[in-house]
């Protein structure tokens, strides 16, 4: 019940928090009660987040976490698309503070979280049909690599919410230092999304198929809701049928839970949908 009141609670204030500038401090407020920082990557528009490390570190972390957030509010409904993709309900950031480990960052997606000066260097489609381009997928691996020489870590876990998942797999695939991969709710064929839902291709988006051949031999685990109608179970048993049989990925789907997510949730303690970890409140599985 403690973690469903917290939800709750923080699913009514980030509702009442009206504008942009709001939402950040109102995220910026729980960072700092959880260990994180605001950071910010970049500029024209910058790339912002919440990085969370040891000020005093005995040693070099293993792991650097990166969490991506989603496609916030890209659309105001299915003809007419936002002007500010900033999340309402930032599911990204609520994954990324629940997990128990000390190096951990939290990145926004491009656009998310700026000021109106910012957010005029960007263009609708930098949310909407070009929300995976190439070069936000630069700007992100970028983001990355200044974190881990700030934390000094010697590997990434990456990780992201519904559309931040599509941008951790288009990363991972670029680089040689990742442990793992882990999305979260994600669209990782975005043409087979699109075709499922019969709205307009993400024709100005890079793809994860086009990659999914350097993928398989990078560790991975992609979690979805049963009860998840935007990016259904489907879709990703269908991504996976694309791998060799011995590629290391898995998905585990969780029982009850659709795209938001909301049930206590420490990514860091999912290892395998054969042998999940006890979660966070002490049961033996998730949910």
């Amino acid at each position: 019940m403690r973690y469903v009141s917290l939800g709750l609670t923080a699913l009514f204030l980030s509702a009442c928090a009206s504008s942009t500038a709001e939402r950040y401090q109102l995220i910026a407020q729980e960072g700092k009660a959880a260990g994180f920082a605001p950071v910010s990557f970049g500029n024209a528009p910058p790339l912002t987040g919440l990085l969370r490390m040891s000020a005093q570190q005995q040693q070099t972390p293993a792991y650097l976490w990166v969490v991506i957030e989603g496609d916030g509010r890209a659309w105001l409904n299915m003809r007419e698309p936002s002007m500010d993709p900033t999340p309402v309900d930032a599911v990204g950031w609520r994954l990324a503070k629940d997990i128990s480990q000390k190096t951990v960052l939290y990145l926004a997606r491009p656009c998310q979280y700026v000021s109106s000066e910012d957010l005029d260097a960007c263009s609708v489609s930098d949310w909407t049909d070009g929300r995976f381009s190439g070069k936000w997928v630069q700007r992100l691996d970028a983001a990355v690599d200044q974190a881990k020489r700030m934390t000094q870590a010697r590997q990434i876990v990456l990780a992201g919410y519904s559309g931040g998942g599509v941008m951790a797999a288009l990363l991972a695939a670029r680089r040689d230092d990742v442990a793992l991969l882990l999305t979260v709710a994600s669209p990782l064929d975005h043409a087979a999304w699109t075709s499922y839902h019969k709205v307009t291709p993400l024709h100005a988006s890079l793809s994860v198929v086009a990659v999914q051949q350097k993928l398989s031999r990078v560790r991975q685990l992609h979690v979805v809701g049963a009860d998840d109608k935007i990016v259904p179970p489907f879709l990703l048993q269908d991504f996976l049928r694309g791998y060799p049989a011995d590629a290391p990925a898995e998905l585990v789907t969780l029982p009850g839970i659709d795209h938001r997510m909301r049930m206590p949730l420490d990514l860091s303690r999912i290892r395998s949908s054969r042998a999940l970890l006890p979660s966070i409140d002490g049961r033996d599985t998730y949910p």
